[in-house]
């Protein structure tokens, strides 16, 4: 310990005594750990982190892939959604659970107020769950108490528990509030408690849940019936099994459990048709549940494991340029050096010493790391979540993180300081202490001279892939979606949460469109379940009059107004669009767009043909009366599938009543479209005003430009290609430095040898060449190296590129030119200074 306070105490007043150096050294460092830092606290977040409940380690879901929100077909291989019947059935049936919870896919836009109180109604995100879902989780709760089972019942007095930041950011923490009643969507519901801080629900996902409700008030929010009971696929199921259970036991078991529901007659599945030689391939993967259903992995997993593979490198690229610094300046410290091996110190107390100088000037860019990764990770979160209101992950670095951001800076200063530590020990210290200084006796030239072949080729490489990332994101952006999004608003409301029963509906829809119509620069207007790029999509089976069953016989489909077409400017491209004479009494019509065309009437003219939904009974229930151009609704990245149309006004029934119940939803809508004449976010606060004159109980959930929505919904991609981008245009900067640093120190170092041949008759144009030569030398064998690398990495990233193949000559060109260049600028002053040099002058230095 006294000789490592000896080192400390060394290594500080050498780092004193070089300001500029350990100025340098502390930013590159900064840059490159505070990269990795950054990205970490993202991975650890959504990839590595368990939720903030009891013993996750003995939590276990129920399908281990991410699915949403209802469904009513078989699902495979790996079930991950579960109709409330099955819950109930594998409740009672698997005692390897201590307990079994469920929480509803989708979640609900509540309308709630304090009960006595004139305040307006504010509209909050609510979930429905099990009574035994906090218990699952062995939480506490911060104020009142949590939902048990039986507050999950029918003739239960109906109750709900406030998320712990919805009860600090909207209450204030107001303890009198609970046990008081809340006017949830138009109904009494008695607020029972707090959820403990921290506590988001069994999934990370931006915006979440601000209360829970018991499964048993599902029908009352839904006003149909419900989905409770219907054999339809709502739920993610959730457990904690009992110490003894092997989990391979308790899948078997729910396999089981599911094959003998799915055969029970009756339930959804058996109007599907003859299902029994699919029921043997269904089955219950049991995964670990700790860090709950992973949303966000889904969506980011690929993403970030990239980031992270970039910032390594942005890493190793730091450490060359350490490296470089360390191996001039222990050149230059050579005298030094010699006088204490002359002295009797040992070649392991030079290594220790120079290597505790290193780890120190690593910890300090680690702290400064830290500072730029809390800044950086906010700046990810703005990128990757934009248009969220709250995402439950925190900038702030956790333990994890610093212990993750410690082992990098420990790593990172043995890394870079080892091998200048190790040559600075190889010195001759009669050779040394003689104060030569001519550059062929430098054991630091090759290394330094490596050092930067390994700079560039690694940053053409991240140059390269940067270039790829930001070309796919312009043309993933830039693309024919099929619908304009210039001069578009897209608004979203939530009529059900309002209080809005199916009869009071088309009253408000014409209110809407009539209070929009007459509004200034409004061109047209329309309404929808869903729209183009919204998160958001309806599915069916179709079905042909006298025709077989196609192989895939899946489709899209939503329901509009009579100027959804108009009002987002996808063309028809034959027959006609809906219009004001498509009523409930008139005959039921539909439009399909190309890619339906294609799929299940290629050949066929589709003008007149009939088809149906659901069940074949129905294939004569929609008559088609136009084609629309495709459009893109869900994944930007793939060619637009299947869709049709029906009109606003016109009901689809079934004999089926729990399809009927289901359907009556399609009648609430969801989203409002508007085309404006003027500058789309000059006119929300017009629009703003204009809804509120609308009804005030109806909430406006978002409203904002097209151009925005489309962004928001490539924000992933966006993540990826303007931090590929930072990293490689950091990569090229600390490439240059070091490139410029090796040159100067060379210059430097060879002054006597300028003088010579400048007596021997070189002209000062002459010595500009030689430098420069040496200078490219290294950046042409980095391109040998990086050329390779690039290409490699871009077949490793297909994948992930939108219109833009892993090899693309003209990104490479700019690349290789763009790294050229900065070679250029970093080497032109030091090659100045030795042009400059005066003979006489450089042969009195020998």
């Amino acid at each position: 310990m006294q000789t490592l306070f000896q080192d400390l105490r060394y290594a500080l007043r050498q780092l004193r005594h070089s300001p500029a150096f350990t100025l340098t050294a502390v930013i590159t460092l900064a840059l490159g750990i505070g990269a990795n830092t950054a990205i970490f606290t993202l991975v650890h977040a959504v990839l590595l982190q368990s939720l903030p409940v009891a013993n996750p380690g003995q939590l276990y879901k129920l399908g281990d892939r991410y699915n949403c929100c209802v469904m009513g077909s078989l699902q495979g291989q790996d079930w991950a959604m579960f109709s409330y019947r099955f819950y109930l059935q594998a409740r009672e049936h698997t005692p390897a659970f201590e307990e079994l919870a469920a929480a509803q896919t989708n979640r609900h836009g509540l309308s709630v107020r304090v009960a006595g109180e004139n305040s307006p109604a504010e509209l909050f995100g609510g979930e429905l769950v099990s009574g035994n879902y906090f218990s699952t989780f062995g939480l506490r709760p911060a104020a009142g108490r949590l939902l048990t089972s039986t507050d999950d019942s029918a003739a239960a007095t109906p109750v709900a528990v406030m998320s712990y930041r919805t009860w600090q950011r909207r209450y204030g923490a107001d303890e009198s509030l609970i046990g008081k009643a809340l006017i949830v969507n138009g109904n009494p519901v008695t607020l029972i408690g707090v959820a403990p801080p921290g506590f988001f629900g069994e999934r990370l996902e931006s915006d979440p849940p601000d209360f829970w409700l018991p499964l048993s008030y599902e029908p009352t929010l839904d006003g149909q019936g419900g989905l409770l009971n219907q054999p339809l696929a709502f739920l993610y199921v959730i457990g904690r099994l009992k110490p003894g259970p092997q989990p391979a036991q308790v899948q078997a078991q729910l396999t089981a459990e599911l094959r003998s529901y799915l055969a029970t007659p009756g339930n959804v599945y058996s109007a599907l048709g003859d299902i029994s030689k699919k029921i043997p391939k269904q089955e219950i993967h049991l995964a670990p549940g700790g860090s709950g259903f992973q949303q966000m992995k889904y969506t980011y997993e690929k993403g970030l494991y990239l980031l992270m593979s970039a910032s390594a490198v942005l890493l190793i690229i730091a450490c060359a340029n350490l490296a470089n610094l360390l191996l001039a300046r222990s050149t230059g410290s050579r005298s030094r050096i010699a006088l204490q091996l002359a002295m009797g110190a040992s070649r392991r107390r030079i290594i220790a010493a120079q290597l505790t100088e290193s780890v120190l000037l690593a910890c300090l860019g680690g702290a400064a790391g830290l500072l730029l990764a809390f800044y950086g990770t906010k700046a990810m979160l703005l990128i990757a979540f934009r248009g969220a209101e709250f995402v439950p992950i925190s900038a702030s670095p956790s333990i994890p993180v610093l212990g993750f951001t410690f082992v990098v800076a420990l790593l990172t200063g043995i890394a870079f300081g080892a091998g200048p530590a190790w040559l600075a020990s190889r010195s001759d210290p009669a050779e040394a202490l003689r104060g030569t200084n001519r550059a062929t006796r430098d054991r630091s030239a090759l290394p330094q001279k490596s050092l930067v072949v390994l700079q560039a080729g690694l940053s053409l490489a991240l140059l390269c892939i940067a270039g790829l990332l930001m070309q796919s994101l312009r043309n993933l952006q830039n693309q024919d979606y099929g619908f304009q999004r210039q001069g578009r608003l897209v608004l979203r409301i939530d009529p059900q949460a309002a209080g809005y029963t199916p009869e009071r509906l088309m009253p408000l829809y014409r209110k809407i469109e009539d209070r929009f119509s007459s509004l200034p620069g409004v061109a047209s207007e329309s309404l929808s379940i869903y729209a183009p790029q919204q998160h958001d999509s309806w599915g069916e089976s179709v079905y042909f009059p006298g025709k077989p069953k196609p192989d895939d016989n899946s489709s899209w489909w939503d329901r509009v107004s009579a100027h959804y077409f108009e009002s987002i400017a996808t063309p028809i491209v034959q027959g006609r669009g809906f219009n004001e004479q498509d009523t409930a009494t008139s005959q039921k019509v539909a439009i399909v767009n190309e890619a339906f065309v294609r799929r299940f009437l290629l050949n066929q003219d589709p003008i007149g043909q009939h088809f149906g939904m659901d069940f074949q009974a129905n294939a004569n229930d929609f008559t088609i009366v136009g084609v629309a151009k495709d459009a893109k609704y869900r994944n930007a990245e793939e060619p637009a599938t299947p869709m049709f149309f029906v009109p606003l006004e016109q009901p689809i029934t079934y004999q089926n009543p729990d399809m009927s119940r289901l359907i009556a939803q399609s009648l609430y809508m969801h989203s409002i479209q508007l085309h404006v004449a003027a500058d789309p976010d000059a006119m929300i606060p017009a629009v703003r005003r204009a809804f509120a004159d609308i009804d005030p109980n109806l909430a406006l959930l978002s409203i904002r430009s097209y151009a925005d929505q489309v962004k928001i919904m490539n924000s992933d991609k966006a993540l990826i290609s303007r931090l590929s981008g930072v990293f490689g245009l950091l990569a090229l900067l600390l490439a240059s430095i070091g490139l410029y640093g090796v040159t100067a120190y060379r210059v430097a170092r060879r002054t006597s040898e300028v003088g010579v041949r400048m007596a021997l008759g070189a002209t000062r144009t002459d010595i500009l060449a030689l430098v420069l030569q040496g200078a490219f030398a290294q950046v042409g064998l980095g391109l040998l190296i990086g050329i390779p690398l690039a290409i490699g990495a871009g077949k490793l990233l297909a994948h992930q590129l939108y219109g833009v193949s892993f090899f693309d000559p003209i990104i490479m060109a700019v690349a290789v030119g763009v790294l050229a260049l900065c070679a250029l600028l970093a080497s032109i002053l030091p090659a100045g200074r030795a042009a400059s040099i005066e003979p006489i002058a450089a042969l009195r230095t020998e």
